[in-house]
């Protein structure tokens, strides 16, 4: 008999809930289809996570976690932290669809995810540092900044095919474009 692992199958749980949340959302993922992807019962779900919900969070948390790490922010180089952007969310599309799904599926009362909240505030305190030393625009308040240089590097990848298939279609080209997009938005 092979010895339980329970990190791995916390893991497995993980990696599902990814996949079915990108596919089906929060609303419409199933604990059984994705119990069945992990290759565990439904009541391990439960087990592990106490909710469906919570699930969704650390799945979330997950992903923020590795997409700071995948594209770690430069105050010193903001157009290059876009173009990072661009390249995580080219190559990650099941991470887009869940920040779509999460999007859309916020409800009033929903506490915020912790690990968003925390990368977001560390961004822009490092932002407005750099502000107040001059390095970059002071044109926008630091949150400003950010959330544009976030919407900018995902200004293909969540479109409808009718706007993205507008304008350059290599990767390069349409990176270039965000990079040069965000040079100019931060320059002072």
């Amino acid at each position: 008999m092979a010895p339980r692992d329970p990190e791995a199958k916390r893991r497995a749980l993980l990696e599902a809930a990814l996949a079915e949340f990108a596919e089906h959302g929060i609303a419409g993922a199933r604990i059984d289809r994705l119990a069945g992807r992990a290759g565990c019962s439904p009541g391990l779900v439960y087990t592990y996570f106490a909710s469906k919900e919570k699930l969704f969070e650390a799945v979330f948390d997950q992903v923020v976690v590795q997409a700071t790490e995948e594209a770690p922010i430069s105050v010193d180089d903001l157009p290059e932290y876009a173009g990072a952007l661009f390249d995580g969310q080219t190559a990650h599309p099941d991470v887009m669809r869940l920040a779509t799904w999460h999007s859309l599926e916020q409800r009033e009362g929903r506490s915020a995810i912790e690990a968003i909240t925390k990368a977001n505030q560390a961004k822009v305190d490092a932002i407005r540092q750099a502000q107040e030393e001059g390095r970059i625009s002071t044109r926008f308040t630091a949150a400003e900044l950010l959330v544009l240089i976030i919407n900018t590097a995902s200004m293909w990848t969540l479109q409808t095919p009718e706007i993205s298939d507008l304008g350059p279609r290599e990767h390069a080209a349409r990176r270039a474009t965000i990079v040069e997009a965000v040079r100019r938005l931060v320059e002072p």
